[in-house]
């Protein structure tokens, strides 16, 4: 699990990887996520490419390694996920920020549902996040 958190705000991500090597959709990752900013809460799921998650993963590395610039993920379907972990500023203060989202359907029509949330949080966290199963195995 992918977890940042500063007081009640926090984000959270589980990362599960198609490992079936003859399916199309190999080394893609279904994501759930949740999050609370602010009072606004929200919970979504969605899909997103391999080469993606893998450059998310590298920014994360990167980004904890050195304390300045930006890891980016955005799912598959457009406004599902749009997520970035980035260096708030020059002394290695860090922040996410995002939004999620998906479409209810109702017998007569459907309706967007979606929060946005950010928040700084303790570099630390990073540090334990980029040693997960998962950032590992799209960077290694």
């Amino acid at each position: 699990m992918f977890h940042l958190s500063n007081h009640e705000n926090f984000f959270e991500m589980f990362v599960a990887v198609e490992e079936e090597s003859k399916l199309p959709s190999f080394g893609d990752a279904r994501l759930e996520v949740s999050a609370s900013s602010q009072g606004f809460e929200g919970k979504a799921a969605a899909w997103a490419h391999a080469e993606e998650m893998k450059n998310f993963c590298l920014g994360l590395v990167t980004l904890n390694q050195t304390l300045s610039g930006e890891a980016k993920l955005s799912s598959m379907s457009p406004n599902e996920l749009e997520l970035i972990v980035f260096a708030s500023n020059s002394r290695g203060h860090l922040a996410v920020e995002g939004s999620m989202g998906h479409h209810f359907i109702a017998e007569n029509g459907s309706f967007w549902h979606s929060v946005s949330f950010g928040f700084e949080f303790e570099a630390s966290q990073l540090a334990s996040a980029v040693k997960s199963p998962w950032v590992q195995r799209y960077v290694g």
